[in-house]
């Protein structure tokens, strides 16, 4: 008698159940967690990359660089040096004319109780090469006028007659805010190296974000 084997389902041999290449569901779950730790270990560190060496905050105290940033008082003196806006800064982006930069300067006055200088955030007004004057109580840049819309009211005449060139490696900077700003037009040129970074990102006082 001849038996019929065509509904026959062989079993898979063990050696052939050793070389299924489909991964179980385990397996397909572990993979899964291990690249999503994988993904979020390298989320932190990019992060924490960024935030020591590519972007710093600074709140901003006075009223030096009134009305473009607030130092928690508008236009009054504020002793609170925790209310101001906060400026989000680069600290690898490249400075030109017209920048609002955050750098320490070495000026005996800036100097605090434990021997660091305090930072001072201002405009840059002229760079590397610039001849900068001030005549008239006005600032003229290679010889040309300089058109400032954004300071907070005509410069006394204090400084005229300062006629100086920038050196190599160093900036001039001033506040928005001339007639209450104490800045490059009394202690000179700053070297750039005492750059902290560059303004590219403000949160008002009211929480709102803008552009400098």
């Amino acid at each position: 008698m001849t038996e019929d084997f065509s509904n026959f389902e062989p079993l898979d041999s063990p050696l052939e159940q050793e070389l299924d290449p489909r991964p179980s569901r385990k397996r397909q779950l572990i993979t899964a967690l291990i690249c999503v730790v994988i993904v979020v270990l390298l989320a932190v560190t990019l992060a924490l990359i960024i935030k020591t060496y590519v972007i710093s905050t600074y709140t901003v105290d006075g009223i030096s660089m009134y009305p473009t940033l607030d130092g928690g008082g508008g236009a009054s003196l504020d002793g609170d040096s925790k209310n101001g806006e906060t400026l989000y800064l680069n600290r690898l982006a490249k400075v030109k004319r017209g920048d609002i930069v955050v750098f320490s300067p070495e000026w005996e006055s800036m100097r605090q109780a434990d021997g660091t200088y305090k930072a001072l955030v201002k405009r840059v007004i002229a760079m590397s090469g610039d001849r900068l004057q001030i005549k008239n109580g006005a600032v003229w840049l290679n010889g040309e006028l300089l058109d400032e819309p954004y300071i907070n009211e005509a410069m006394g005449h204090e400084y005229d007659g300062l006629d100086i060139v920038i050196g190599d490696g160093y900036m001039f900077c001033m506040g928005d805010n001339r007639n209450h700003s104490s800045d490059c037009r009394a202690f000179g040129q700053v070297p750039q190296s005492s750059l902290i970074g560059k303004c590219f990102l403000i949160k008002g006082i009211d929480g709102k974000l803008r552009k400098p």
